[in-house]
């Protein structure tokens, strides 16, 4: 084995053991602090990408948390496409309340044309066509109460 490979081969353990959030073998126990903080950095660049790809995960309560728990399980595989597939597949099995935001992220993938969603609290329709996306919301009335006819 050359030089170069043991030298990959090393540092795919080293970014694979920081992606867990354990201390990498050969580290001083000490640096806990440093490798916790190196994880968060790392998990943070790797959730950006992702967001970039499906910028509706911002809709998404706790996407970044949830994210987050879902890496330190599952090492980077490709690109940032290949881990949003990754991670809406896992998501319904382990966050069951997150089927409203995958009926949207089905409409902004083009899987699906309309969903009736629920976003903070309010229900939307998103419907989308062609490379566009439409979010409804009917807004109330100035002037009208609640519980008061139209």
């Amino acid at each position: 084995m050359s030089a170069r490979a043991r030298l990959a081969g090393r540092q795919e353990e080293v970014l694979a053991a920081l992606l867990r959030g354990d201390v990498p073998p050969g580290f001083a126990p000490a640096s806990a602090a440093g490798t916790a903080l190196t994880t968060r950095v790392l998990h943070r660049k790797r959730s950006d990408a992702v967001l970039r790809v499906a910028p509706e995960l911002d809709l998404l309560p706790g996407w970044r948390d949830r994210f987050r728990g879902w890496a330190a399980d599952h090492p980077a595989a490709g690109c940032a496409h290949d881990d949003l597939a990754a991670f809406t597949a896992w998501l319904p099995r382990h966050h069951p309340d997150a089927a409203g935001w995958l009926r949207l992220h089905a409409v902004h993938d083009g899987r699906r044309r309309a969903a009736v969603v629920t976003i903070a609290g309010r229900r939307s329709l998103v419907l989308g066509l062609g490379t566009r996306t439409w979010h409804l919301t009917r807004r109330r009335r100035a002037g009208l109460s609640e519980g008061a006819a139209p």
